[in-house]
């Protein structure tokens, strides 16, 4: 995220939050759809379906290819936990929140924020995932990787080729495993732990149906190859998996009815911080704390 978006990140933040205009309602995955152009949409046309572009395939679950469950090397105030957050804006928010985290609790991590407004996992043409996260993973090299997508996907596959798979196929389906699949294959072997998240009802009763389906795609696949998967709904959602503002008394979700208020993206991270460290038990020991929080 550039600094100018950084300093302007408090105002989004209350934009979103007081305002539900159709101005902030047209780009779901945007804190403020005026400072930024969201992808473009695909022409549904005839719906042609290139199934041989995206196999079906899976992780090769081998010493060298299975995907890590927990961080196996330790972690030092001068050589921290590497934890790359990828992904769309509201990834994005995580990734900037988590950062703020784990500062305040002085633990020994760096996070690298990749979240980046406007992309998914359905338009390659515009914002390549799985190619771009093979050149970030590469020079970054992450022990854990954190990644959220949805909110962009509802609308067809664009695959390599430049054909398209039309949303609401079963071919859309397999598809869009297969471009998660792909980040995870990088993931495997780069040796990171995953912690896929599945993201949270949205307002708009047609985006969340795909996040809906999203959920449980994401977590077909995470349970397949290893990497962990964290539901959002779980503790953003109501007693029936609904939309809801506020959780406990507190406002938790912003104007446009897609992304979180300050409020909730911190309850989110919260969980993941939670997650990583009960997963990985002794990682962050009294000491390296306490060296981390003198520096």
């Amino acid at each position: 995220m550039s600094r100018f978006s950084k300093a302007l990140w408090p105002l989004f933040l209350f934009f979103t939050a007081a305002c539900g205009t159709d101005l902030q309602r047209a780009s779901a995955q945007d804190l403020a759809a005026a400072f930024h152009a969201p992808a473009p949409e695909v022409s549904e046309g005839t719906g042609v379906t290139d199934t041989t572009a995206k196999p079906e395939t899976t992780i090769v679950r081998d010493a060298n290819g299975a995907l890590p469950k927990r961080v196996t090397r330790a972690v030092s105030a001068a050589d921290p936990l590497r934890v790359m957050v990828i992904g769309d804006s509201l990834a994005d928010g995580f990734g900037m929140f988590l950062e703020q985290l784990v500062a305040q609790r002085g633990l020994p991590v760096a996070v690298v924020n990749r979240g980046r407004t406007s992309t998914g996992l359905a338009r390659s043409d515009f914002y390549d995932w799985p190619g771009q996260f093979a050149g970030l993973a590469a020079s970054d090299r992450p022990d854990i990787v954190v990644a959220h997508f949805g909110a962009n996907d509802n609308q067809p596959i664009r695959l390599a080729g430049g054909q398209n798979v039309a949303y609401g196929t079963a071919d859309w389906d397999a598809a869009y495993k297969g471009q998660m699949r792909d980040i995870l294959l990088v993931a495997a072997a780069q040796r990171s732990v995953v912690y896929w998240l599945g993201p949270a009802p949205d307002a708009d009763s047609h985006r969340n149906a795909l996040l809906t389906k999203a959920n449980g795609l994401f977590r077909d696949v995470s349970r397949e190859t290893g990497a962990h998967f964290l539901s959002l709904p779980a503790f953003t959602a109501g007693p029936n998996g609904e939309f809801v503002s506020a959780a406990n008394g507190t406002t938790i979700r912003s104007g446009d009815g897609s992304h979180f208020t300050g409020a909730g993206y911190s309850l989110v991270v919260k969980e993941i911080l939670a997650a990583i460290e009960r997963d990985n038990p002794g990682l962050f020991s009294p000491s390296t704390v306490e060296i981390a929080s003198l520096q």
